[in-house]
């Protein structure tokens, strides 16, 4: 049997107290472990204040369980979690803390069985890249729709998201807010019977050419009954063909020819006067009245008809009408005039800056005027 000095068992104690491990020591010295236990017994230090003596087995044990208690301190700090805290929650604490701990030691902790742990995080459904992305355009959508007063729908709203540089397609943003359960607001649309009577002294010169290359060519109007309770009151507008924009409307209780010339007077002024201007409308009596035809002679403004009860030969402002009132008019009961006035300045307002149009590749009126007078400028510099 071979004989260690004791200076040789000192050497081996003391590396093995500054942290070299057995295997290490046995590599370089080829001491069996159990020689190096017995030295420790006999070579023991002193720990503690109350001068306690500690084999070096013992203090190895007793640091072994300060680490172990220390750590499931942490998993419960960490965690936010004990022992009786709900399993989901557990189970959540866990997956999160994957990366600093072991997953057996954390079900030791928290009391929940490993298998449990597992069949949660290898079986539940994982949240993709794609409904990541739906949830972002659900916000957007309802925040546009919103933005509307509730009246756009999905081929609309995926228009606002492509000026906003949200690329998407109308089926997508069909079917989150059929998600979200939202609709915009609709009814009925009208239908129209055709007719073959004809006036030969009213000329059609529009003759549905409602796409126009420059503003003030072609103005078209006409006149809307709206109700509150039992009383009737008109709206007139005036639009240019070229934007869509509404370019002057006035609301009245009464369907005179004040309401119509008026309305173009505030029109006329607004444009600055335009000339080689043709005003469009149908074949109703404020329009055909000497009044006003004389007041658009006296402006030098060519007057067009539409055929006698044809809507389609002036499709742009029935259009309007049908828009507004399913859009605004519908989904009110109006008890004043007063609140009338402001839902109509207020989707007039809504409809020139906010609404996008198919026929204007989902710009608004005012976009494409404020287009046209960039590229006139332009032109000028060229």
């Amino acid at each position: 049997m071979k004989v260690y000095n004791t200076s040789f068992k000192i050497t081996i104690i003391n590396e093995y107290k500054n942290g070299t491990s057995y295997k290490e020591i046995k590599e370089k010295y080829n001491v069996p472990k159990t020689c190096l236990y017995d030295w420790l017994k006999l070579y023991s230090i002193k720990v503690h204040k109350d001068e306690k003596i500690f084999t070096y087995k013992q203090y190895e044990d007793l640091q072994k369980q300060f680490e172990k208690v220390s750590r499931e301190l942490e998993i419960i700090k960490l965690s936010h979690c004990f022992a009786d805290s709900p399993r989901k929650q557990k189970e959540e604490a866990i997956e999160k803390l994957m990366d600093k701990f072991t997953v057996k030691e954390m079900c030791r902790v928290l009391n929940l069985p490993t298998g449990t742990f597992y069949n949660y995080h290898l079986r539940r459904v994982k949240i993709t890249q794609n409904q990541i992305r739906d949830e972002y355009l659900k916000g957007e959508i309802l925040k546009i729709f919103n933005e509307s007063g509730q009246r756009f729908g999905a081929p609309k709203i995926t228009a606002k998201l492509s000026s906003l540089g949200i690329k998407t397609t109308k089926s997508k943003v069909s079917n989150l807010m059929k998600q979200m359960n939202i609709k915009s607001k609709q009814c009925k649309k009208r239908t129209f019977e055709k007719t073959q009577s004809k006036l030969t002294y009213c000329r059609n010169y529009l003759k549905r050419q409602f796409e126009q290359t420059a503003p003030n060519k072609f103005w078209v109007g006409d006149i809307t009954a709206i109700f509150i309770k039992n009383n009737k009151f008109y709206l007139c507008i005036i639009l240019d063909l070229f934007s869509r924009k509404v370019i002057a409307y006035r609301l009245s209780s009464q369907n005179n020819n004040n309401l119509s010339i008026n309305t173009f007077k505030d029109a006329f002024e607004i444009r600055n006067r335009p000339t080689d201007l043709c005003f469009h409308s149908d074949q109703g009596t404020n329009y055909t009245s000497h009044e006003y035809r004389d007041l658009l002679k006296s402006l030098k403004v060519k007057q067009s008809f539409s055929s006698k009860a044809n809507p389609y030969d002036n499709a742009v402002v029935e259009s309007f009408f049908s828009n507004f009132k399913r859009e605004e008019i519908n989904h009110h009961s109006y008890e004043y005039f007063e609140e009338l006035q402001e839902s109509v300045k207020e989707y007039m307002n809504y409809y020139n800056d906010y609404r996008p149009h198919s026929s204007l590749k989902n710009k608004t009126p005012n976009q494409v005027e404020n287009d046209y007078k960039l590229s006139v400028l332009a032109e000028l510099f060229v």
